[in-house]
């Protein structure tokens, strides 16, 4: 499971990748489209190190009282043929199961989150082969080491297939609209090295588990007077043992009023996962800087998922800056999760270069 530090206003991009002025000490598929999008000929490369320790000290199922430790490190590699042809992958170490005992850096596994062929056409541009489509931000951008977990389920990764990409002007602002076709990524690629998670089949189930690319999310991003918005609509559709195709929306905005920086989604689905259930959630969060290396920001979440009882994430966190790119961050987590209450502390060193 991914996480995010403090975030600035600006939105976190599209797979374009557009420009993101962030605090965040982790590699993202819009940090390696936005890497393809620079590239000029040869080699370049960027990194990301993490290690994580979450202690749940306290919670209505004692078993699930643990401390893990774990680290997460990520590398996005671009190799550009031309000014505007480059073949990028996004590579991730990190733990593939869930813990359930106290852990130390057990559990790791190396796979290849994104492999793809970025061609800039002019008016447009392209991306192809295995890629992480767009749908939302706030699994990314949400402030806080634990700000984003419940909108990472969500999230839209390892998908097979191709995207266009069309930036354009309009009431001021710079706009991009992102066209996603795809399905899940059953190559040797969907397996991992070290801790093996299994190469996916198609008789696994799941939504865009399907023979070709059936699947499509719409994407559209911009800035319109200061205040950075996206909007989202997806369709994927429903794998072996499904009961129906998950049809989705997202809208959020971010914006910095002097400092301050807020932002807030919304995700709706209709059966969801490919059941016949629907889901909700919601995402608030805000943070502000204390000095120049210190920042403070808290989220609070809700997912509702029909047939379950509702829940709720509280998070507030402190950013510490120690030096360019090195950055330290402590975080208290409530959780009010399938009707168990949980408290979580943790802390966060993230490196980045």
């Amino acid at each position: 499971m991914q996480k995010t530090l403090i975030s600035s206003a600006a939105i976190v991009a599209l797979m374009s990748g557009a420009a993101v002025a962030q605090d965040a000490y982790e590699i993202t598929g819009e940090d390696v489209l936005e890497q393809a999008e620079e590239a000029n000929t040869g080699f370049s490369a960027e990194f990301s190190i993490e290690v994580e320790n979450d202690y749940i000290f306290d919670s209505d199922d004692k078993a699930a009282e643990l401390n893990d430790t774990f680290p997460t490190i990520e590398a996005a590699l671009s190799y550009g043929f031309t000014p505007n042809v480059s073949l990028n992958t996004s590579l991730v170490l990190e733990p593939i199961i869930d813990a359930v005992n106290d852990r130390f850096f057990e559990d790791l596994g190396l796979y290849a989150e994104e492999v793809y062929l970025y061609t800039n056409l002019g008016p447009v541009a392209a991306v192809l082969g295995k890629f992480n489509p767009s749908f939302g931000t706030a699994w990314d951008a949400a402030p806080g080491i634990y700000g984003v977990d419940f909108a990472e389920d969500y999230e839209i990764t390892e998908k097979l297939g191709g995207t266009l990409i069309v930036p354009f002007t309009a009431a001021g602002g710079e706009h991009e609209l992102a066209v996603s076709l795809f399905t899940a990524d059953r190559t040797f690629l969907s397996d991992s090295l070290g801790e093996e998670r299994g190469k996916l089949r198609r008789r696994d189930g799941g939504v865009s588990n399907t023979n070709s690319p059936e699947s499509i999310n719409v994407a559209l991003t911009g800035e319109i007077s200061g205040t950075n918005y996206n909007l989202g609509v997806q369709s994927q559709q429903a794998g072996r043992g499904d009961a129906k195709d998950q049809v989705g929306g997202v809208f959020g905005l971010t914006r910095d009023f002097g400092g301050f920086e807020l932002l807030g989604e919304v995700a709706y689905f209709d059966h969801y996962d490919g059941t016949r259930n629907s889901a909700t959630y919601a995402t608030l969060g805000g943070s502000v800087p204390i000095t120049d290396r210190l920042s403070l920001s808290s989220v609070y979440s809700h997912r509702d998922i029909e047939g379950g009882t509702a829940d709720h994430l509280a998070t507030a966190t402190a950013e510490f800056q120690l030096m360019d790119g090195l950055t330290l961050a402590a975080a208290y987590r409530y959780g009010d999760e399938g009707g168990d209450q949980s408290h979580t502390f943790g802390t966060l060193v993230a490196y980045e270069f």
